[in-house]
């Protein structure tokens, strides 16, 4: 058992990222030729007021919907499809996010290797990363049932044993997901060789993930100002599917029979059916697959090599090495390690196509019709205020590529090979800003191309809108450069670590929103301005404090670079 809990713990480390987010609050300082760390108050207190307020936010939305839900309930006269439901989304959830987990997590890098040379049994093994993985699915289970509890709680005032039962259905219900998603990959993995490599799993990770943002935005958005009657009577007609539901999975419908009547004998009864049946999906899992389990990972993420003869490596040489400029050579590079790692693509510059995609779901969602825009619409957008909102949207959307918030962080691994070579460190940091801008301009072709073919615009238009929207994102991504020179993330286990678990790219985003903000209101009190006022507000100035921060960019860069110690 001690062997299994320090398992645990490993793989915990690796899923919650523990050791990282540790260097993320600490604060360096050189005193007397050391490096002193502290933990940074500040840091702690921002980090904790961001998950609440991002983890609070989705409660939200999850209570006012079990709150319509709840009244409907009690129209029908069926108070348990209110916890079907909810154990039907807890289920769903659990499947989606615990198979995205599952996969990025399979194979977590060569410490996997380690452990199987070590006397370890398989089942051992494999029950600590089931356990390390549920352990997620189990907090989001128990966070959204407490959501539950609450408003249940306060409109029926049950008895206390129903928050007992309560809470045990929720750490019960995800349990059989997670097996199933352990299942479906170990069977991949074991007898796959295209998914036993680390780009391609991290590659359907992402897929996966948009996929689900865009399913949920679109459920939200067609549910969002429903009218209370129509849900009364979609629930109504649906009663009977969820009966008929539970024949095919029965813990749906027995954690309706628990918490519906919790003071019963019968509701004691369905939950020991509960448990049982949640409980032995896990058990048979883990029992019958731990062997496949180790074998697949056997060999993972390995790389075939071709070996070249002679005559080929003149050719390679002859074709692939050639002579440019340092600058170029460093921006070439940043395309290259970019595109090799498919999770930095799908997770930054694949932005600039996932949200005008989001847009078009939403108006879908809606009923909206992109190509009959009010009249009153078309005049405000092809006025002076016009060009600067499509100019600022299409900037923000350049500017959350993640790229430049990220620049450094992603190439921790090489700073110390980078620092070893003759190279001018402030050529090598700007290439990085030079990529970000590529881009950016990128984005700001879709973004001002379709604001244009929804609005109609002249050319005059489109020009001034690319225009605000170059100042914009130019001065966004150098700030961000900044910020990630400043605070990279040093120490990760996997790429997905640099991007998507650093503070950075959340600090960047509020930035973003915070600015925006301020331009709205600038656009509000100038929209009736000269077109010159307006073009000094949102080019003349972004464009001014561009050329400013740049030349000290660089020295900064130099310095701090430096100063890195791994």
């Amino acid at each position: 058992m001690k062997v299994f809990f320090r398992l645990v713990k490993i793989y915990l480390a690796s899923v919650f990222n523990f050791k990282n987010f540790k260097a993320q609050i600490q604060k360096r300082k050189k005193k007397g030729g050391q490096t002193v760390t502290r933990n940074s108050k500040a840091k702690i207190l921002g980090m904790a007021v961001l998950f609440l307020v991002v983890f609070a936010e989705f409660l939200f939305i999850f209570g006012f919907f079990i709150f319509g839900l709840y009244g409907t309930a009690q129209a029908v006269n069926n108070i348990s499809i209110l916890f079907e439901v909810t154990a039907v989304i807890i289920s769903f959830m659990s499947l989606l996010f615990g198979f995205m987990l599952t996969v990025s997590t399979y194979y977590i890098g060569e410490i996997e290797e380690q452990f199987l040379s070590m006397p370890i049994k398989p089942r051992t093994l494999f029950a600590s990363k089931f356990c390390a993985n549920s352990i997620n699915s189990l907090i989001t289970s128990f966070a959204f049932f407490a959501v539950l509890m609450g408003i249940y709680g306060y409109m029926e005032s049950p008895p206390l044993i129903f928050y007992l039962w309560a809470l045990i259905c929720s750490l019960a219900i995800p349990l059989p997901m997670i097996s199933a998603c352990y299942f479906v990959n170990i069977l991949i993995m074991r007898f796959s060789k295209v998914f036993k490599n680390k780009n391609v799993v991290m590659a359907i990770n992402g897929i996966l993930g948009m996929a689900l943002a865009l399913g949920f935005n679109y459920i939200i958005q067609s549910a969002a100002g429903s009218d209370p009657e129509a849900l009364y009577k979609i629930v109504e007609s649906n009663a009977v599917i969820f009966q008929n539901y539970g024949l095919y999975y029965p813990p749906i419908k027995l954690v309706g029979h628990i918490l519906s009547e919790p003071a019963s004998i019968t509701s004691f009864l369905y939950l020991v059916v509960l448990i049982a049946l949640c409980g032995a999906l896990p058990a048979l899992v883990i029992g019958l697959m731990s062997k496949l389990y180790t074998e697949s990972l056997i060999g993972f993420n390995e790389k075939s090599v071709k070996k070249l003869e002679a005559k080929q490596v003149s050719a390679f040489l002859h074709k692939n090495i050639k002579s440019s400029s340092p600058f170029m050579a460093y921006l070439k590079r940043e395309f290259k390690m970019m595109n090799r790692t498919p999770v930095y693509l799908l997770n930054g510059p694949f932005s600039i196509i996932f949200m005008p995609i989001l847009i078009i779901v939403i108006s879908i969602a809606k009923g909206t019709n992109l190509n009959n825009v009010p009249p009153h619409v078309l005049d405000f957008m092809q006025g002076n205020a016009g060009f600067v909102i499509t100019g600022l949207a299409a900037g923000f959307l350049g500017s959350m590529t993640n790229i430049a918030d990220t620049a450094l962080s992603r190439d921790a691994k090489f700073i110390p090979f980078i620092k070893s070579l003759p190279i001018d460190i402030a050529a090598y940091m700007y290439a990085k800003l030079a990529h970000a801008m590529i881009f950016a301009l990128f984005a700001i072709v879709i973004g001002v191309g379709f604001a244009g073919f929804v609005f109609k615009f002249g050319l005059l238009h489109i020009v001034l809108s690319a225009l605000v929207a170059l100042c914009f994102s130019a001065l966004v991504n150098l700030v961000s450069l900044f910020l990630d020179t400043a605070h990279p993330k040093l120490h990760w286990d996997n790429p997905v670590a640099a991007m998507k678990q650093n503070t950075n790219v959340v600090f960047i985003m509020f930035f973003n929103m915070i600015i925006l903000a301020i331009s709205a209101v600038v656009v509000f009190f100038t929209m009736n301005s000269y077109l010159w006022v307006i073009l000094i507000y949102f080019c003349g100035i972004p464009a001014a404090v561009f050329a400013v921060l740049i030349k000290p960019y660089g020295i900064y860069a130099e310095k701090k670079i430096e100063s890195i110690e791994l």
